[in-house]
């Protein structure tokens, strides 16, 4: 070994050198597969989705994903949290079989966006129509679209830590520098024309009264008010005062609330956070789990700001479909997961609750006995590890010095067989029994052990 290596091994510490060892050792397939796909794709899923020693994923079930290797692992991506059941849930994967032997894509409607959207319209005492599209992003590109042709009012307002999809409307955030309590957008990523940012959209502060006041200052060219009910970058439930104050704000000045439920719908609750803050928005969007693993986006609302759709009642008419919209293959998948989720809702979504909670009590525990300045957040059945140990109230207070260490928290982890995804937001689902979140709390426990002996903590 040279000199030089010596030396790197010395940096990084011994247990940190042998868990690169043994994942580089374990994933040689992996490794071709990288090298092969690199001159071809420019792009593999998301930007954000960075693993920490790449590998690709042979197959799944359950809890756990497969690589190329036949490594396993205990997931803890959920497909981005669309897999509520787990990894191919077999009442999922019957009805897609099912539907195959029929046909896959029609264009023409079928009977099954009918099914699916009473399901999605019953589990919400707040929605009357449905449209059914392909993915969270374009569920709120129509939504907004659909607001501003609706109020005849062109701005849009997001808060601060917020997460709307990849559309050039939601790919605002807040500037870093600018007031906490009034904050200033900017745009995210290049080829976004600023007049965005500048003129049609504004952003608010999140769990903060002033979002009250911009409102009311904003009322005569504000269209519609959009949140996570729980935000993904700051998983918490406390937000009860916040939500009750903010949709009465919008009642008020006659601007329409939006809940964007793409993760959060049929996750927190079957009939997601409406159901769980007992709050009515005029619109929502829906994805992820509402497909049952399968492409999907859906926007609901009352049937006044819905008629935007279909021009009843006179209403303004926007523009919107797609080849795929409402999709046999996807429709057979949500219904069939739907139905479960409907008819097991008092098991699962206890379950879900108790078992998130345990592993986030039981790794703050294990954190604040032993010193470490790190802090598990979460909303049940999703949580994100702060790499910070002072208190969160939004996504300002959240700490993103801490990269390097973070990087290093996930390649241990990895090498424990636990998956967290690039974007560190987890999730548990109903396949995750009691002893495998046993294995997941051992696993976090265990990478902490090995960075604080390599001296990383």
């Amino acid at each position: 070994m040279s000199t030089a290596i010596e030396e790197k091994n010395k940096e990084i510490g011994k247990k940190s050198q042998a868990v690169r060892e043994k994942l580089i050792s374990r994933t040689g397939k992996s490794g071709e597969m990288s090298n092969r796909a690199h001159p071809s794709l420019a792009q593999e899923v998301v930007q954000t989705v960075e693993m920490p020693h790449q590998i690709y994923i042979d197959s799944a079930e359950g809890p756990y994903l497969t690589d190329l290797d036949g490594n396993s692992y205990i997931d803890l991506t959920g497909g981005f949290g669309p897999n509520v059941l787990g990894n191919k849930a077999k009442v999922v994967e019957n009805a897609l079989a099912s539907q195959v032997k029929k046909g896959w894509h029609y264009g023409i409607p079928g009977a099954e966006q009918t099914e699916l959207a009473e399901l999605i319209k019953d589990s919400s005492s707040g929605v009357d129509e449905v449209m059914f599209c392909n993915s969270g992003s374009e569920a709120t590109m129509f939504a907004f679209r659909a607001a501003r042709a609706f109020t005849g009012k062109r701005v849009v307002a997001l808060f601060d830590g917020s997460y709307h999809g990849i559309h050039d409307y939601a790919l605002v955030k807040a500037h870093q520098k600018s007031d906490r309590s009034e904050p200033t957008s900017v745009t995210l990523g290049a080829g976004i024309p600023e007049e965005i940012s500048r003129d049609l959209m504004m952003m608010l502060p999140y769990r903060d009264a002033k979002a009250y006041e911009l409102i009311r200052k904003h009322k005569d060219n504000l269209a519609l008010v959009v949140i996570e009910p729980v935000q993904s970058s700051n998983p918490r439930l406390d937000n009860q005062e916040f939500l009750d104050g903010l949709r009465d704000v919008c009642s008020e000045c006659e601007v329409l609330l939006m809940f964007d439920e793409v993760i959060t719908g049929f996750r927190i609750e079957y009939g997601g956070c409406q159901q769980y803050y007992n709050i009515h928005p005029d619109l929502v969007t829906y994805g992820k789990a509402a497909g049952g693993g399968m492409p999907i986006g859906v926007v609901a609302g009352s049937k006044a700001v819905m008629n935007t759709f279909s021009g009843a009642d006179d209403t303004p008419t926007i523009f919107a479909g797609g080849t795929f919209n409402g999709n046999p293959l996807t429709m057979a998948g949500g219904i069939a997961a739907l139905n479960y989720l409907k008819e097991n809702q008092e098991e699962i979504y206890p379950y879900l609750h108790e078992q998130g909670n345990r592993i986030a009590s039981e790794i703050n525990d294990f954190c604040k006995s032993n010193n470490i300045p790190v802090q598990m957040m979460n909303a049940g059945s999703m949580m994100h590890l702060i790499f910070s140990g002072e208190t969160i109230n939004s996504s300002r207070d959240i700490d993103h010095s801490q990269y390097k260490l973070e990087k290093e928290f996930y390649l241990h982890l990895l090498g424990h067989n636990v998956i967290v995804p690039g974007i560190h937001l987890a999730f548990i689902s109903y396949a995750h029994t009691p002893d495998i979140v046993d294995k997941v709390i051992d696993a976090f426990k265990k990478t902490f052990e090995d960075l604080r002996e390599d001296g990383h903590l």
